[in-house]
């Protein structure tokens, strides 16, 4: 069953639930950087598609070449031994979930990305405390990093139902700004790190 905030969230118009997403993605792209650093895996695709992502909220389009490598450049979590496997996995899955919204407007795309940035703090979080792993749900609910999520997440869904329904050029490089200046999901390095990988 949906949640409120599910529910409040495929309220939004088209172009207010990619962007929502996009919002999702940056917190979670700086991980992707340092996996990026430390493994080789190529990133720049998903960087294209963040590119492409913002652009398609003003022209409704998105370019098929990008969308179809980034399905086919996801990262294997049994091809790498990094620990941050699992969160650049995330990452990428969120962007592809975006891509396809994009495609066939079906709105279980963001029920499932909704649930990506949870269990990347979870994994983290279990990463910390291997106890945390026989915790109950609401353990690390409660945990600052969850918490954290959970406003940035309300704070996206109060300011984009605050603007028009019809976005302009105005508007998009005002949310990109916000993206940007996010902080990073989780606690793994340098919130700039991503930087290098443009």
């Amino acid at each position: 069953m949906a949640t409120d905030f599910t529910t409040r969230l495929l309220a939004l118009t088209h172009q207010k639930r990619i962007a929502f997403g996009l919002l999702v993605f940056e917190r979670m792209l700086p991980t992707l950087a340092l996996f990026s650093k430390e493994t080789g895996f190529d990133p720049s695709c998903y960087l294209q598609a963040r590119e492409a992502m913002w652009d398609a909220i003003l022209h409704g389009q998105i370019n098929d070449t990008v969308r179809h490598l980034c399905a086919k450049n996801i990262p294997d979590t049994e091809s790498f031994s990094s620990e941050l496997s699992s969160f650049a996995l995330n990452a990428t899955l969120v962007m592809n979930e975006i891509m396809e919204y994009i495609i066939d407007h079906e709105s279980a795309h963001f029920n499932f990305l909704l649930t990506l940035p949870r269990d990347s703090v979870y994994l983290y979080l279990s990463s910390l405390e291997p106890t945390i792993v026989s915790s109950t749900k609401k353990d690390y609910d409660d945990s600052p990093l969850m918490r954290r999520e959970r406003h940035q997440q309300e704070e996206d869904l109060r300011l984009l139902s605050s603007l028009p329904d019809e976005f302009d050029n105005q508007i998009v490089e005002m949310l990109k700004a916000r993206a940007i200046a996010s902080t990073s999901l989780l606690e793994t390095g340098d919130r700039r790190g991503k930087k290098g990988t443009a």
